[in-house]
């Protein structure tokens, strides 16, 4: 499951006290000796370890596999809340949500996490951890457009917290979620490319979330360009699992230079014993395997992960036997494939079966509705796109100013224009006039409208209080004044 990788960085970013050194040791990538590091701080106390510790030592055990430990763990942190029964609530329900889904029961871990995302009351941090744990559940269940709405409401309340001195106390570490939400966003792209590779084209499961109007938008892949993201990223830990989907994109595309790489981030993720994590990046092996004819890779993986997926979990099994299914198709075993296809099929049935209720719990209290965001909308950075949804709910006020859009989320005048003129081609002040112009040409063209008196007063309403600003600009977005549109 690839949320599990990262779970311990997000434990680190959200931890209200952690040890400097065990924040160093998770960045470095060594979860294990973090861990450690971690119960001997809990086991030096003489008196009773503070909650946050017990929390820390409750996630870092669970990202190892360790589940009874860690729900201790967590039981013993909650006992030290018993004097803010918010925070008991909350931890509670935070705790619940991360242990089902590190066991695929995604509607629980749904539940959990939209209960604390849409809460009033919870922190920053809280609701950031929360929404990173939505986002584990629906790139998971294969609704990637719906996790890339999650990590754009993530980077907006990363952004809106950055802008005020109280948010950027409550959120010492938004720097590392930076880092963190701009990794996760090229894993999800990687991942979209690997499973719409051709010779994947019968992975039914994620080719309903790979194409239609359910398809998230990809890049076109840029090897230079993610070699470059790769150097960029400071924490070796996010830097691996780059240099680790760059190995994997070489490997689907038939390349066999990058084995080393790959090789040495399983080695890793064996030494660190994060065996949920362990066994999705072979399946991302095996899927670049036989997505660039290295039939041979396939196999030996497929050797090892049998052992892995014999417990029921019919999402613990699915690539697996697709991953099967297909191998056999290569080699010429038409029958077995067949069979394991079948199985596959069963499963991916019960799977959209079980996810139901997930979806259901999500509805739309956490993802934005498409229809918010425009063409325009959706092209912008995550921090612009607040300014674009600000600059339409203001479209009508006449004082409307491109200071004031700027102070909304907190960046200079300078650095919006920059961002819209970067992205869109357009300053704020022309997509403002366009818009409003296209608003009144709209009206004009409709029936309550039809009267010469009836122009400056539509104008108005849109925030247009000037006869030759209308005039002059309409006739320049259109090509004609608004009295040739009335009168058509």
């Amino acid at each position: 499951m690839l949320v599990t990788f990262y779970f311990p960085y997000v434990s680190m970013l959200n931890a209200a006290s952690a040890p400097s050194a065990v924040a160093e040791l998770i960045r470095n990538g060594n979860v294990q000796a973090a861990a450690a590091h971690v119960q001997r701080h809990v086991e030096s106390h003489d008196d009773a370890p503070p909650a946050a510790l017990l929390q820390m030592q409750g996630d870092l055990q669970l990202s190892l596999g360790m589940e009874v430990d860690a729900d201790d763990s967590y039981r013993e942190a909650q006992k030290r809340m018993r004097g803010d029964k918010d925070m008991m609530r909350f931890a509670s329900c935070r705790n619940a949500g991360w242990q089902a889904l590190f066991r695929y029961r995604y509607g629980t871990a749904m539940s959990c996490f939209t209960k604390i995302a849409g809460h009033p009351r919870a922190s920053v941090p809280l609701r950031l951890d929360a929404l990173f744990g939505v986002f584990g559940v629906l790139f998971s269940v294969g609704r990637l457009r719906d996790a890339h709405a999650v990590l754009d409401t993530l980077e907006d309340l990363l952004d809106e917290a950055a802008s005020n001195d109280a948010g950027r106390r409550a959120l010492p570490h938004a720097d590392g979620w930076q880092r963190l939400l701009g990794t996760v966003r090229f894993d999800v792209e990687a991942q979209s490319r690997l499973r719409s590779r051709a010779a994947l084209s019968d992975h039914i499961y994620w080719q309903v979330s790979l194409t239609g109007d359910a398809a998230p938008r990809v890049a076109p892949q840029r090897p230079a360009a993610l070699r470059m993201l790769t150097g960029a990223i400071a924490d070796p830990l996010l830097r691996g699992r780059v240099g680790f989907l760059d190995g994997i994109a070489q490997l689907a595309s038939g390349e066999r230079g990058a084995r080393r790489e790959i090789d040495a981030h399983v080695e890793w993720a064996g030494k660190q014993r994060i065996r949920n994590y362990q066994s999705a990046v072979r399946i991302e092996i095996v899927l670049a395997s036989l997505a660039g004819g290295a039939t041979s890779l396939a196999e030996s993986m497929l050797t090892l992960l049998a052992a892995e997926v014999r417990m029921p979990q019919n999402h613990r099994q699915l690539e697996y036997l697709y991953c099967v299914a297909k191998l056999r198709h290569v080699q010429g075993r038409s029958g077995e494939s067949l069979e394991v296809y079948r199985r596959y099929a069963l499963a991916a049935v019960n799977c959209i079966r079980d996810e139901a209720g997930a979806l259901a719990r999500y509805g739309q209290r956490i993802a934005r509705a498409p229809e918010q965001l425009d063409d325009i909308g959706t092209r912008l950075p995550a921090r612009y796109r607040r300014a674009y949804r600000y600059l339409l709910d203001n479209l009508e006020r006449k004082d409307l100013s491109i200071r004031e859009i700027a102070a909304q989320i907190g960046v200079t005048e300078r650095a919006l224009q920059s961002a819209f003129k970067t992205s869109l081609g357009s300053t704020p002040t022309e997509i403002i006039r366009r818009l409003r112009m296209e608003g009144i040409r709209a009206e004009l063209e409709g029936a309550d409208s039809a009267h010469e008196q009836g122009i400056l007063a539509t104008a108005v309403k849109w925030g247009v209080g000037s006869r030759s600003t209308l005039v002059n600009s309409y006739r320049r977005e259109f090509n004609e004044s608004p009295s040739d549109t009335l009168n058509r």
